[in-house]
């Protein structure tokens, strides 16, 4: 069949698992090798630099895509390769496929100024496989490949404990404030519930036998960061995902299910936040609150919440939690293909603020449902 991969538009869904960390291993050795062969640089061992002295990283991830087997995105100056493509394609395919995105990425290079439509496939792309000598097969917007199977959509164990999720969320409606205030208490207890059974039946964190498959979702999009994203982020890390912030926003890695519950709760802890942050500045007209710590508080404040709701699970538990999340870490790293940094940011103390961070991060929870529009799909267009 013919499968296009398109190296301009929304980077699709990132993907990770040990297998595909393999699969990325050998993908860079190619990359490397054809960066020195065909495009005539120095390659060192996480970067290669052009001819004008500048260096330019090596960033290979994995992709889930309905459209693309691979793409190159100039905004973090990664490659993505379908997963598909382990166990479909041969060496010499996987090859044109990274000679042909390396072509995006030297008309990034030689003509910065462009518009990314302009360098997709046009004029300056053109020029640079001239330049570089590659032939119309690397051109080509379109591969041929044989695959034996699509990919199967939906997972079965993920959709039910999706669907019992969504009941639970649901008692946010409720005028029932005890019933309302349990809620995302009671959604985090099956969160650690379904995974800790995962991780028993996979056998995670043995040696050899975690073939988990982790994805990347952007659950919040925005621009520039702010405290309330950064204290999304780190409420977020007790729902078994591993929050990034990126350039397009809060993104988190995890299992399917794991990620499609996080947008549920970084869309409620949005608002809940905002509105919080709004009542304590309307309550304290005559103190200067500050944002940073004010969030800051209520973040603890949250998190000390959910962690005391899983204090009751056995030893044997709690010590499985600590092995997911090294798992997530790993993961993270993974997929973002090690480029992951972590910054913090100094802020100046106000022990008023943080006293009403405090109180709002204890009072916490949930008032209205979190949309009725059901599961916003992972791939988007």
């Amino acid at each position: 069949m013919a499968a296009r991969h398109l190296s301009f538009g929304v980077p699709p869904m990132r993907v990770f698992s040990e297998s595909i960390e393999s699969f990325l291993k050998k993908l860079n050795a190619m990359t490397r090798e054809i960066l020195r062969a065909d495009f005539g640089v120095h390659v060192g061992r996480s970067r290669f630099r052009t001819a004008d002295g500048w260096q330019w990283p090596i960033i290979l991830v994995a992709i889930d895509d309905a459209d693309r087997l691979g793409y190159f995105d100039p905004n973090d100056l990664t490659i993505g390769i379908h997963k598909r493509l382990m166990y479909t394609a041969k060496d010499r395919v996987l090859e044109d496929l990274l000679r042909h995105e390396l072509a995006h990425y030297f008309a990034y290079i030689h003509f910065p100024d462009l518009a990314e439509s302009e360098r997709a496939h046009g004029g300056a792309f053109r020029s640079v496989c001239d330049r570089y000598g590659l032939g119309p097969e690397i051109r080509s917007a379109s591969i041929e490949i044989a695959t034996a199977n699509d990919s199967i959509e939906g997972e079965l164990g993920n959709e039910a404990v999706l669907t019992r999720f969504k009941r639970l969320m649901s008692l946010a409606e409720s005028d029932n404030e005890h019933e309302s205030s349990l809620a995302v208490l009671r959604a985090n207890e099956l969160m650690v519930k379904h995974n800790l059974d995962a991780a028993r039946l996979q056998g995670i964190g043995d040696a050899g036998k975690n073939e988990t498959e982790y994805c990347v979702l952007l659950v919040l999009e925005y621009k520039r960061s702010s405290p309330r994203r950064a204290a999304i982020a780190e409420i977020l890390k007790e729902f078994l995902v591993y929050p990034v912030q990126t350039g397009a926003g809060l993104e988190v890695t995890g299992t399917r299910a794991n990620v499609e519950q996080a947008e549920y709760i970084a869309g409620y802890l949005e608002r809940a936040l905002a509105a919080a942050w709004k009542q304590a500045r309307r309550a304290s007209p005559d103190r200067r609150l500050r944002e940073k710590p004010f969030m800051n508080a209520a973040a603890a404040a949250y998190v000390q919440k959910l962690r005391a709701s899983k204090s009751s699970l056995p030893k044997t538990d709690q010590r499985a939690l600590v092995v997911l999340d090294k798992e997530l870490a790993w993961a993270g790293h993974g997929v973002y293909g090690g480029n992951v940094h972590m910054t913090t940011t100094s802020y100046r103390t106000c022990g008023a603020s943080t006293d009403q961070g405090t109180r709002a991060g204890r009072a916490l929870e949930i008032h209205r449902g979190v949309g009725s529009q059901g599961v916003v799909p992972l791939l988007r267009s």
